[in-house]
């Protein structure tokens, strides 16, 4: 039962922080995955990324209610298929605002 507290507190925190960061919040990102982004695109970076993060959050909170609540740990395919979905959108957001930057400079 404790591991199932553990993921949605985890879960909670990672859903705040992609909230936090969707509003605008740029600064509690890495300086290193920041650096190159343009003025311009700094609030489709934020929404991207938050986005990200608010699927991996809310994907980590989902399955662990379900697992909890049914006593059962089939619903922790949520957990990875989010985590998939989120690490995805965030890898996207990184290549097209920040590493495209590098490649044409």
């Amino acid at each position: 039962m404790i591991k199932y507290f553990m993921i949605s507190l985890i879960g909670i925190i990672v859903f705040m922080n992609g909230y936090c960061i969707k509003k605008g919040n740029i600064g509690l990102l890495h300086l290193h995955n920041r650096i190159m982004i343009l003025n311009e695109d700094k609030d489709s970076y934020c929404r991207m990324i938050g986005r990200g993060l608010m699927i991996m959050g809310l994907g980590a909170l989902i399955s662990s209610l379900l697992s909890a609540c049914l006593n059962n740990e089939n619903y922790l395919f949520i957990l990875l298929a989010s985590s998939a979905i989120g690490v995805t959108m965030c890898y996207y957001a990184v290549f097209k605002y920040n590493m495209y930057r590098k490649i044409q400079s």
